[in-house]
């Protein structure tokens, strides 16, 4: 390094602010860009979680309709009382309340009956 009575020069001083500022300003691209890729996924995990929970609202609003055209005069008595009764969780506790066995139980309940 150049130096005049004992004092850096100018020119010496420089080379070390260049490389800090260099290395400096790359490290601050790179925290940049993983915070921006961080928000970006997770504004797209975001959007995802609302979509499965839109579709789901659908999924389970239809079932309720679907379930609620049963018949449930013409079943057989202990069925009309199961499909009574889970039809009353569903109105009080939500549809995502039931079973998978329940609502596969009203699923069945909901196709056609041959009758004989």
């Amino acid at each position: 390094m150049g130096r005049v009575n004992g004092v850096p020069t100018m020119m010496s001083l420089i080379l070390p602010i260049a490389i800090t500022t260099v290395v400096s300003s790359l490290a601050l691209r790179r925290w940049y860009n993983e915070r921006r890729r961080r928000r970006i996924v997770e504004q797209r995990q975001e959007e995802a979680s609302k979509a499965h929970s839109a579709a789901a609202l659908l999924r389970e609003r239809e079932d309720r309709k679907r379930w609620g055209d049963i018949d449930v005069d013409g079943l057989h008595p202990l069925n009309r009382d199961e499909v009574r009764r889970l039809l009353l969780v569903a109105d009080s506790d939500g549809v995502s309340s039931l079973s998978s066995r329940d609502r596969l139980f009203l699923d069945n309940m909901t196709l056609p009956r041959v009758r004989t």
